[in-house]
């Protein structure tokens, strides 16, 4: 990607704010009032061989949110609270007295109290057939002759006996529409405290009239598993295929855990070395080296080979990385009380790294769940360690791979796992923990393999809670990390929770829980400690967390490491992220709302998607990836790189069409600083359909404007002013404001066919580096590394060659200049 080296010029800082209030009251709350009058009539008319007690169960709509201390007021009752600030409510009184009354004082058609909070109701609105409608469901719909087994879900209003009453009528009527051709029935059901579930057996027709009943919150398919039998994994000793070691060059991965075990034979062919650091006499870790809680051995487990259950499957295990395992807990998997966390991380890292050229990516998945990351709060020690090691360590280009952290949400009650799922990843008290907040770390988060329960599949009690492929796992953390950088960086698969609905009978009392035991079907499969000397001991076991999501990523890492040996650890952090990619399914609490909302609710759960390793370690012909490394920026300046032409084929040829930017950097940070964690930032901009001589002149004569505050300012409005009424700069998503927080940034769009102006000329991006509380006698100069992509869904458009030629040209252009 050819840059223009010497336009290196000062760089500049910004700032924003908005709001509003409601003045139509009056015409609102006769629209509000006639709204009402429809949905109560509706519900008078309806008929349902189900029809139950009438209730009238709508979705509250709002501009703000509502606490549900005010909804109750109105006569309603709060049911859910959903995204976009709606909510839903139900009432037994179809007139809705009370609720009618507030809103005709409201807009005034009758005397009393304003009620003007009332003006935060955008809307009132019916559930429809579709709100109904589970996703697999929707995906996979009931045939006309089919008997389909679904889960059926009932909007609970807090009253259990009415609940089990419903659930019995519902049955009652089953029995009566059931015939020989079509035995339809309720094969099982659970009430609880806040959820009413049943497991119903029912024909298409019978399906439509539940579809159409206001109590009825949702029906689904229930997932399928993809292990049938635990057999499956246990793969004995004796049936173990060879495991030849990898090359001896090949990339390293350091497992800071709680040791391996080092003769298991999926490992011991692969361990470079293990060794424990507590102290320099290393007298107060029982075990030495040796793993005896099982943690560490199943993270390795994944990092050395990525996907263990398709290994078992193949019966081939070919691992491509080494493994090194610094052992630092006690057989509790816990840290000793007697020593510093942050020394032995500092004296793992230097024993390994020193020794082992080869030993790049660092795996930490051990986090202190207590130390939770709050908006304001300075940066955690153990992560502003890693940092600073991984500043010190430039030289040595390794990367830290962290677990975002697991949060199994205490203050909930099992069963509001199921019913709130996905909203409560967002409460403060699932955010990131230390050290997930590293700065320079990838921090991933987990995903659901999106598969159901294998133990007893028919029975409902058996719930799993994130259910599709992609959902984000019930118990990963969230974002935003230190002074905003969005965190976690990437996810990818760590599993998911399983629900035991069962029954204590001699108290005749629900009793939840989460399945001790991994299920197989939701969990990962990973290594486990095993008795070597028996042939027939299992050398695998299922768990679920976080821990597991982020060697996954950390074998990326590896072998992008092997690939390219030369990389520096910003480039491949560049490469992780700008392959990663958001999953085809997202709970539609992250899916809704204005587009900035959304935008940020996802970059809180998936960061910026899932890594793919072929797109991060290869171009193809409708895929190019362009990029730029170690490259050396003088603080305060910027550097101009030219993107060369879009081919005319790239947007005449139907398709999805992308474009994306990543940036990577590593600079000096420091804890005690609360204005600026990051000593140096840095962040990018894009321009199109204007000469790059253009940009380059903006910039150099806003330089000559002697406002370094207001450099970009300046020059953005010198191009404004030049191109006046055209879009020249390329809106990527997130926006700068909220990538530019952390030290690696992706922005990326979706070009439509009528983008004509992004091929008429090559687009021009600004990268720029920024002093915040860096000191210019020690710090001059920040390195980092740039990657741009391009790609086309129709694997026939050529743009690999076609943009090859055009860096050529490109090129040679600027060698030409160069020589005058």
């Amino acid at each position: 990607m050819p840059r223009i080296i010497n336009i290196e010029l000062p760089r500049r800082f910004h700032g924003g704010g908005g709001g509003g209030k409601r003045t139509d009251f009056i015409e609102h709350g006769k629209h509000l009032l006639d709204q009402l009058s429809g949905l109560t009539e509706t519900t008078k008319q309806k008929s349902n061989p189900f029809l139950l007690d009438p209730k009238l169960i709508f979705k509250i709509k709002a501009t703000k949110k509502l606490s549900e201390d005010l909804v109750n007021q109105t006569g309603l009752d709060v049911l859910a609270f959903e995204p976009d600030k709606a909510i839903v409510v139900f009432s037994s009184d179809l007139e809705l007295r009370e609720f009618r009354r507030r809103l005709e004082n409201y807009s005034q058609l009758t005397e009393g109290p304003e009620y003007s909070y009332l003006g935060a109701i955008d809307e009132l609105v019916p559930l429809g057939r579709e709100d109904r409608i589970g996703r697999l469901l929707e995906l996979k719909p009931v045939q006309p002759d089919e008997l389909a087994a679904l889960d059926l879900e009932l909007w609970h209003t807090g009253n259990r006996k009415e609940m089990k009453a419903s659930l019995a009528h519902i049955a009652e009527k089953l029995k009566d529409l059931s015939s020989d051709t079509a035995p339809m029935k309720m094969t099982d059901n659970y009430v609880g405290d806040y959820l009413c579930i049943a497991r119903i057996k029912v024909t298409h027709e019978v399906l439509e009239f539940l579809l159409e009943l206001e109590t009825v919150k949702e029906i689904d398919r229930p997932p399928q598993p993809a292990f049938e039998r635990t057999a499956d994994y246990n793969l004995p000793i004796s049936s173990l295929p060879e495991v030849i070691s990898p090359p001896e060059e090949n990339c390293g991965i350091l497992v800071i855990d709680s040791g391996v075990q080092s003769s298991h034979p999926l490992i011991a062919p692969i361990l470079g070395e293990a060794d424990v650091f507590p102290d320099p006499g290393q007298q107060l870790i029982k075990g030495r080296a040796e793993d005896v809680n099982g943690h560490g051995t199943s993270v390795a487990g994944v990092a050395i080979y990525g996907d263990v259950e398709n290994c078992i499957k193949k019966l081939s295990f070919d691992p491509t990385v080494w493994l090194f395992s610094a052992r630092v807990t006690n057989e509790k998997c816990q840290y000793d009380e007697d020593l510093l966390v942050e020394t032995q991380l500092d004296q793992a890292i230097r024993a390994f790294v020193d020794q082992y050229p080869n030993c790049k990516v660092i795996n930490i998945s051990l986090g202190n769940a207590e130390q939770i990351y709050m908006d304001g709060m300075k940066q955690f020690r153990l992560a502003a360690k890693i940092d600073e090691i991984a500043y010190q360590y430039q030289h040595k280009n390794i990367i830290f791979v962290i677990s975002a952290g697991n949060s199994y949400h205490e203050e909930l009650e099992y069963e509001k796992l199921r019913t709130e799922y996905p909203n409560y990843l967002l409460n403060k008290n699932a955010r990131i923990i230390d050290p997930a907040t590293s700065a320079i770390g990838l921090t991933v988060g987990s995903l659901s393999y999106g598969r159901g329960s294998t133990t007893e599949p028919d029975d409902v009690r058996r719930q799993v809670i994130a259910k599709l492929r992609g959902y984000p796992s019930p118990f990963t953390r969230t974002g935003f990390g230190v002074d905003g950088m969005i965190k976690p960086d990437v996810v990818d698969f760590g599993g998911d929770l399983a629900l035991d609905f069962s029954y204590r009978e001699s108290l005749g009392l629900p009793k939840v829980s989460i399945l001790e035991d991994a299920v197989a079907s939701v969990s990962v499969v990973t290594l486990s400690i095993s008795n070597t000397e028996d042939s027939q001991s299992s050398l695998f076991h299922i768990c679920s967390g976080t821990s597991f999501a982020a060697p996954r990523v950390a074998n990326v890492a590896a072998q992008l490491f092997t690939k390219y040996p030369n990389a520096s650890s910003n480039l491949i952090r560049a490469l992780i992220v700008n392959s990663a990619v958001l999953p085809k399914e997202i709970p539609d609490e992250f899916s809704n709302g204005t587009e900035s909302q959304k935008i940020k609710k996802q970059l809180q759960i998936y960061g910026y998607g899932q890594t793919d390793l072929e797109r991060a370690m290869y171009s193809a012909e409708n895929y190019v990836v362009l990029s730029e490394d170690n490259i050396i920026i003088p603080v305060g300046k910027f550097h101009i790189y030219e993107i060369p032409q879009l081919p005319e084929e790239f947007f005449d040829i139907e398709g999805t069409r992308t474009l994306s930017v990543t940036l990577a950097f590593d600079p000096p940070t420091r804890p005690t600083r609360g204005d600026s964690y990051l000593g140096v930032t840095m962040e990018f901009n894009l321009f199109k359909g204007i000469p790059k001589e253009s940009v380059v002149n903006a910039y150099v004569d806003a330089s000559k404007t002697g406002k370094p505050n207001e450099f970009a300012e300046i020059s953005m409005e010198i191009l404004k002013e030049q191109y006046r009424g055209r879009s020249i700069n390329v809106d990527l998503s997130p926006n700068s404001t909220l990538r530019k927080k952390g030290t690696v940034q992706k922005g990326h769009i979706k070009l439509t066919k009528q983008a004509k102006r992004y091929n008429n000329l090559p687009m021009t991006l600004v990268v720029s580096c920024n002093r915040k509380w860096a000191n210019p006698d020690e710090i001059e100069i920040q390195r980092y590394a740039l990657v741009v992509s391009i790609s086309h869904s129709d694997p026939q458009v050529n743009l690999y060659n076609r943009m090859r030629l055009q860096v050529d040209q490109i090129d040679q252009r600027e060698r030409t200049r160069a020589r005058f």
